[in-house]
């Protein structure tokens, strides 16, 4: 396997569940403005679109839970994180991950052992699909989430002091800023050059 390919193939495993959440929230999009569309412009109303949307959203909501996990991407209070030193701030940020990770573990099993045998043959009004399916989606989601807190662990345990615990943000002002200036001094300096010829 080509270098290129295995760091596509890894790229791919760590970033499956943002394009799953994507390709959902999509259609629940499509589905909720057709839903709104048949009913206010068509008088017609298909109350199956809603009950597929909710069984999405619950998907994609889960789903989430894992990508957010992956790229670190949790609401935290810092506060007490930020004053610490390095080694003691590793030890908390694990056991933070090590609380999550004990907390997802419980929330699968309470769906398998709980929740799926008090669901029983139940099945979705409109659609007649199972809730067993429906509402596995959860410990399946959470299940991952657990493995991608795993992962989390170990990345923690590699870091260095500046990159510990550190996570890209969704949108970088300072490689935008920077991207500006850039521009600007690019087109000062032509502007300049014109003035001189």
């Amino acid at each position: 396997m080509k270098k290129e390919e295995k760091k596509a193939w890894k790229y791919w495993l760590n970033e499956w569940e943002s394009y799953v959440g994507t390709v959902l929230f999509t259609i629940i999009l499509i589905l909720l403005t057709g839903q709104v569309l048949t009913r206010y412009v068509f008088n017609l109303s298909f109350s199956w679109l809603e009950e597929l949307a909710t069984v999405l959203y619950v998907a994609m909501i889960y789903c989430a839970i894992a990508s957010a996990t992956t790229h670190r991407k949790h609401i935290v209070v810092d506060a007490l994180t930020s004053v610490v030193p390095f080694q003691v701030k590793k030890a908390l940020l694990i056991l933070a991950d090590l609380i999550f990770l004990v907390f997802c573990c419980w929330i699968v099993y309470a769906y398998v052992f709980g929740v799926m045998k008090l669901l029983g043959n139940a099945i979705t009004p409109m659609l007649k699909i199972p809730k067993k399916l429906v509402y596995g989606t959860i410990p399946f989601f959470i299940g991952l989430t657990g493995i991608r807190t795993i992962q989390d662990i170990f990345r923690l345990a590699k870091e260095t002091e500046k990159q510990l615990g550190a996570s890209k943000p969704s949108i970088d002002v300072d490689a935008l800023e920077k991207e500006y200036l850039d521009r600007v001094t690019a087109e000062t300096k032509r502007k300049e050059g014109w003035a001189q010829k």
